[in-house]
Formats: C-alpha cells, sequence, structure tokens
C-alpha cells in the first residue's frame, strides 16, 4: 500500500481545495447580489439591525473573494459560514421563522464538509452551531419577529423567495459538488493514464483495455505496431535533452495524426512506443505503421525553425487467439531489432520475419 508523507498530503489538499473553489466561487458571487439587494430592500423598509447587518455582510463576501483569489480556502469558508449562520439568526430574529432564512444553513454543509478537512474542531463546531440555529430557531419561533411594521404578506413574501432561493442554491451547490468529484476523478484518471510529456496513454491503459477487451481478443484480431526512435541518444547529445522532449512530443503527435480512433496509443517508455489495434489484420496493421512512420519522416524533426532528421523502426504484429499479449510484445521486440540490424527507418512486419 502507497504511503503519503505530510508534504504529499498537504500538496493534494491544496490542488483539490483550489479546483473546489474554482467550482463553487459561484455561490460566493451569488450570495453577494443576494445581499446587495436584501440592503436595499431593508434600507427601504427601515428595519436599521437588518440593512446594517447586510451591509456587513456585503464586506464579508468581498474579503471572502479576495480570500478565494489568494488561496486562502480556509479563511473564506470560515467567513462564508459565520456569515451566513449569523445571518440566519439575525433575520430569523428579526422576521420571525416564517420568513425562512433558516434554510440558508443547509446550503453550508458541502463547504463546511470539505473547507475544513484539516481542521476538524472548526468543522464540528460550526456543524454544531447549524444544529444549534436551526433546531433553537425553531423551538423558539413564537417569540420571534421583533421587526416592527412589516405585514404578514411580507413575511410570506419572503418565506416563498427564501425557500426558493435556498432550495435553489442547494441544488445548485450539489450539482457543483458532483461536477468537481467528476473533474478530480477525469483529472485523476488523466494522470493515471495518460504520459505526462507526450499526452499519449501509458503502458497501465493499455493492458487496462487488454483485459477490457477479454474474449474480444480471440473473436477477431488484434494488431500491435512496436516503435522505436531512431538514434535517439544521438540527438539527445547532440541537442540536449530539452530538444529530445521535444522530438518525443513531435513523435507522438505524429502517431496520434496516422493512427485511427479506435487504436490506442501509448508511450512504452523512453523512446518506445506501442499502438494496440483491436478487430484489426496484419496487413490493414502494416498499412496504418507505413503511415506512422511517413508522418514522422515529415514532421518529427521541424522544430524551432531546425530541419533535423527523425526516423523510426516500427514493428507490426497480430495477437494469435492462443497466445499471451506478452508472447505478442516479444515477437514485436525482436523483429524491431531485426529492423535496426538492417539499417533502421523502416516497417517490419511478422510475415516478412517468418
Amino acid at each position: 500500500m502507497t504511503s503519503f508523507s505530510a508534504d504529499d498530503r498537504a500538496q493534494v489538499l491544496q490542488d483539490a481545495s483550489l479546483q473546489f473553489w474554482k467550482h463553487i466561487i459561484g455561490i460566493v458571487w451569488l450570495a453577494l447580489a443576494i445581499h446587495i439587494v436584501l440592503f436595499g430592500l431593508f434600507v427601504a423598509l427601515g428595519i436599521t439591525v437588518l440593512w446594517v447587518a447586510n451591509a456587513l455582510s456585503i464586506v464579508t463576501y468581498v474579503v471572502c473573494l479576495l480570500a478565494i483569489g489568494r488561496n486562502r480556502f480556509q479563511l473564506a469558508g470560515m467567513l462564508f459560514s459565520l456569515e451566513i449562520i449569523a445571518h440566519a439568526i439575525v433575520a430569523t430574529w428579526m422576521l420571525g421563522w416564517d420568513s425562512n432564512f433558516d434554510l440558508y444553513l443547509f446550503c453550508l454543509v458541502p463547504i463546511i464538509a470539505f473547507s475544513f478537512q484539516t481542521a476538524p474542531v472548526r468543522r464540528v463546531l460550526l456543524s454544531v452551531a447549524i444544529v444549534l440555529v436551526a433546531v433553537g430557531g425553531f423551538a423558539l419561533r413564537r417569540h420571534m419577529g421583533l421587526a416592527q411594521g412589516v405585514q404578514d404578506d411580507l413575511i410570506d413574501i419572503f418565506g416563498i423567495v427564501n425557500a426558493l432561493t435556498a432550495t435553489g442554491l442547494l441544488m445548485y451547490a450539489t450539482a457543483l459538488s458532483v461536477r468537481f468529484t467528476l473533474s478530480m476523478q477525469l483529472h485523476l484518471y488523466q494522470s493515471a493514464h495518460r504520459d505526462s510529456l507526450t499526452s499519449l496513454y501509458t503502458r497501465r491503459r493499455v493492458l487496462q483495455r487488454l483485459r477490457q477487451m477479454g474474449g474480444e481478443r480471440q473473436r477477431g484480431c488484434t494488431a500491435l505496431i512496436l516503435l522505436d526512435v531512431d538514434h535517439f541518444k544521438l540527438i539527445n547529445d547532440r541537442h540536449g535533452h530539452d530538444l529530445g522532449d521535444v522530438v518525443l512530443q513531435q513523435v507522438a503527435d505524429s502517431i496520434s495524426g496516422a493512427v485511427r480512433v479506435t487504436d490506442i496509443a501509448a508511450r512504452w517508455g523512453g523512446e518506445e512506443f506501442l499502438v494496440l489495434m483491436p478487430s484489426t489484420s496484419l496487413a490493414e496493421a502494416g498499412v496504418v505503421a507505413q503511415r506512422v512512420l511517413e508522418c514522422i519522416r515529415a514532421r518529427a524533426g521541424l522544430i524551432e525553425g531546425r530541419a533535423l532528421v527523425v526516423t523510426a523502426t516500427l514493428s507490426v504484429t497480430v495477437i494469435g487467439a492462443e497466445e499471451t499479449f506478452r508472447d505478442a510484445l516479444k515477437r514485436a521486440d525482436g523483429l524491431l531489432y531485426q529492423g535496426k540490424e538492417a539499417g533502421r527507418d523502416r516497417v517490419m512486419m511478422a510475415a516478412e520475419a517468418a
């Protein structure tokens, strides 16, 4: 089992927090807009306590947005949480339980759960505060509504609007949380199955696809192309490893542009690449391999105004119905060696080796 250091965990949490707040920052802006509207409304109604409270809320959300911009996510989470809890207490106390300002408390749940993973005491205290305000407010509902001169019809309007808005925000926050989770899963999949330098698939993805194919390999031909960049060490020695990396990227782009959408092109290791080709005969794979070689000859050496000579040696074989991928790969590797011995810059077919 892989163990992570404290630095690793801190970096993962920092990256995840950045993605999380990027997804939900729209809620902060929406909350700011709501409080600006409420500020104007309470000024018009002459309810001093509430328009002052909303003025403070506006300032709090501005500071919260600044904290997010500076990646101070725990501060942003704390400000956001305290504002909603405090506003729910003041607004409900002044306008009564039927105004439904307490419903905004439940929009906090996903934010508190995520923002304070390394601060369990704060997470528990904020969670307890939500429960106390919600339950305590209900218990004291008959003693609320201190604001004078607010008609029952207006309280009903507040109740309806707040119920709709809070429910909508909760649904929106849930959708954003799902999108965030999916985004993180896609990022993990990309990291696990895509090579960071070339953006081609990794060895892991090829082996995963072979397992997924299962008996499908036995019902139809599965071909593979093994490719090795010619004299790559010489390119590194003459031009440096940075340019060598660019050559590998150019080769990868050439492969991606030449294979079919059903093929799986992967960086197999170093300057070696592999293309897995489901439901493909040897002859069809040979055509694709020749196209790959021509693309590499034409494009891979065109770097920063230079015209390097970049070629590759390719071997093509088919995985037999009764053989393992490892056996086919060993055969392809032997063909590749023969191609190198024969002068490189060519496609070696399994039938030719026979």
